[in-house]
């Protein structure tokens, strides 16, 4: 089974790799799949333009061979759906996939383009952080797997929860902050603050770049 991590990445940040760390350590993945996306069309476009937030992600988890970077939503047209990266993504690595939700992503998937299509292309994580106490959809709470090993009697369909620590890592407070001048290096990979400053990214002047 193989884990696909999706999002902007707009910048890649510790907390995205934590948590890609604790779904290694608690379900049978063979490799997580990060996906950045090229032009997401639930939401306004990224700060840092694609080749850049790419290019942030690939320096990030380099050093982890239990990760990988694909560039399917580069490779195609159009708004980047992810029923239309899953099935890539089915081809491209042969195995079933679970596709990783945060709580609040997860509570909007019935927005999303033939997004029960999704549920019949890979399992769902849910990754639950302190204070989401919101109850579960009755449309997925048959699905709802108690054990992470369990998720592998079925090709796609099912759902499990990962409850997941505080982390105080925020895609929006990093961007602020990086407009301000300031860098938080503590919640950033080593390799990302050199690279944020040799581009300009993220600085009021640099504007917003379309993606």
């Amino acid at each position: 089974m193989v884990g696909v991590f999706g999002g902007t990445f707009d910048p890649v940040h510790c907390g995205h790799l934590a948590v890609a760390q604790a779904l290694m350590e608690a379900l049978p993945l063979a490799r997580m799949v990060f996906v950045p996306a090229a032009r997401p069309p639930h939401r306004p476009p990224p700060s840092a333009a694609a080749d850049h937030r790419l290019a942030m992600l690939r320096l990030a988890v380099g050093s982890d061979p239990r990760f990988v970077v694909d560039e399917c939503e580069y490779e195609r047209e159009g708004p980047s759906y992810m029923v239309d990266t899953l099935a890539t993504l089915r081809t491209r690595y042969g195995a079933p996939l679970a596709l990783v939700l945060g709580m609040d992503a997860f509570l909007g998937l019935p927005t999303w383009h033939r997004w029960r299509r999704v549920l019949g292309l890979a399992h769902v994580i849910i990754v639950k952080r302190p204070g989401w106490d919101v109850p579960l959809p009755a449309w997925v709470r048959p699905h709802v797997q108690e054990r992470g090993e369990l998720l592998l009697r079925a090709d796609a369909g099912l759902a499990f929860i990962l409850a997941t620590t505080e982390r105080p890592e925020s895609a929006t407070a990093l961007r602020q902050a990086l407009e301000e001048g300031s860098v938080p290096r503590a919640w950033l990979p080593p390799e990302i603050p050199p690279y944020i400053q040799s581009h300009g990214l993220y600085r009021r002047s640099a504007g917003h770049d379309e993606v």
